[in-house]
């Protein structure tokens, strides 16, 4: 027995020399290459959503203008004939792109009557599809997109879903999106449903991208005349003056949260301010910088406290800010404070940072509530705010107060030690 194994042994000796001999064919390859680090980024974005003067709104008026910059949005070409319907698998006839499913379906008076004209579209074809169209638009310039919708005739609610999205081509930011029709069901003819919503560009080339969220089943909910046009918006404090308000977008010259011109003793109001970051969850701040506090005129009746050649105004208006988590412009119960005290005195009047152990996440809206007085400011029991102006002196006449307020974000990864307190920003100067 063991000389039979002494010979196994042998055999396979051999065999592991033969294959030493001929190891060529027994090889293999794997390369990985093109291999690319791509730095991060952090995009931080801003709102200004709100703003009260005691107690005035700042109520936005919007009038569009110009053409509508979507082709075809009426689904009148091609010509379907009356009664009948058609499907279309490409942009070539329709001027709408199909990103997935069978096509778009135009109809004529097939199970329903347009909202205007003499056809309509249908996403859910021979099945669930999406159709988008790529606009040409200005980074910073508002747009209003509008279209009808319509549940299909007899066909329940879950049949009926539509999804609207409007997406930054560049960086796939998506500026609109919603669903519609999720509880709609179609009676005997169509109900047609006006949909509104304002958004401001941020690159040259946007898209506009409609689904079929409901059933796959080849009956879904109905579009029409769908319009994408600018905006010329201008906002008034309810009469009084003018403000401003600007939706998600960088900030550049003129978008100032603050620009009063006549204040008095009393005078209060309040800002919602939101926050957006993407690509990277991010740190942020809300610093005040370039503050300037100039006399301009000393009248007779300013006291002899008056500091010659520099303004006293900052040092009476005091601020406070809090996470306005709904966004509302109300601080109330739950909401957590940031800062509060004088202009004079503050230089973050938000910090998620380190310290606070907070931070934006990306995609995430982050609502700022802002407060100010000009005067001793009070937050009463329930969150509501009191300006007592008394203690504004006469020292503070004609003077005037500027500065920047500056929105920072920087990603939190692998910098577990940032602090708002630490950021130097550049003078404007």
């Amino acid at each position: 027995m063991k000389k039979i194994l002494l010979s196994l042994v042998a055999i396979v000796a051999v065999a592991g020399v033969v294959a030493g001999v001929t190891i060529a064919f027994y090889n293999d390859t794997e390369t990985s290459a093109g291999n690319i680090f791509v730095a991060g980024s952090v995009d931080l974005k801003v709102d200004h959503t709100k703003q009260t003067y005691n107690d005035h709104e700042c109520v936005g008026n919007c009038e569009e203008i110009g053409s509508n910059l979507v082709v075809n949005g009426g689904f009148e070409t091609p010509d379907v004939s009356t009664g009948g319907w058609a499907i279309y698998p490409d942009a070539s006839q329709t001027s709408w792109t199909v990103e997935s499913g069978a096509g778009l379906e135009i109809q004529d008076h097939a199970a329903g009557d347009p909202h205007s004209g003499n056809q309509l579209a249908e996403l859910d074809s021979n099945n669930s599809s999406v159709i988008s169209q790529t606009l040409s638009t200005v980074a910073g310039q508002q747009y209003r997109l509008t279209f009808w919708y319509s549940p299909r005739p007899n066909r329940p609610a879950g049949d009926n879903t539509i999804g609207a999205m409007v997406k930054v081509v560049s960086d796939s930011t998506i500026l609109v999106n919603d669903t519609i029709g999720a509880t709609s069901a179609g009676g005997s003819q169509t109900s047609w449903q006006e949909f509104t919503y304002n958004f401001i560009a941020t690159d040259n080339s946007t898209k506009v991208i409609f689904s079929d969220l409901g059933t796959n089943n080849s009956y879904g909910g109905y579009l029409d005349d769908i319009s994408v046009k600018e905006l010329e918006c201008s906002s008034q404090f309810e009469g009084v003056g003018a403000c401003t308000l600007w939706g998600e977008r960088d900030l550049g010259q003129g978008d100032t949260f603050f620009n009063f011109d006549d204040i008095k003793p009393g005078d209060h109001g309040t800002n919602v301010i939101s926050l957006h970051v993407y690509s990277n969850n991010a740190y942020a701040c809300l610093i005040t910088s370039d503050q300037v506090d100039d006399e301009n005129i000393v009248y007779e009746s300013e006291t002899g406290d008056n500091t010659p050649d520099v303004g006293e105004l900052s040092q009476y208006m005091n601020v406070f800010t809090w996470e306005d988590t709904d966004g509302d412009g109300l601080y109330e119960s739950g909401e957590s404070q940031f800062a509060s005290g004088s202009l004079s005195n503050l230089s973050n009047l938000m910090s998620l940072d380190s310290a606070s152990q907070q931070f934006l996440t990306a995609t995430t809206t982050k609502y700022i509530g802002l407060a100010w007085c000009a005067g001793t400011l009070i937050v009463g029991s329930e969150g509501d705010f009191t300006c007592d102006g008394s203690g504004m002196l006469n020292d503070a006449q004609s003077d005037s107060f500027s500065a920047s307020l500056t929105a920072y974000a920087e990603q939190i990864r692998n910098n577990s030690g940032f602090l708002c307190s630490g950021v130097e920003l550049p003078s404007n100067e």
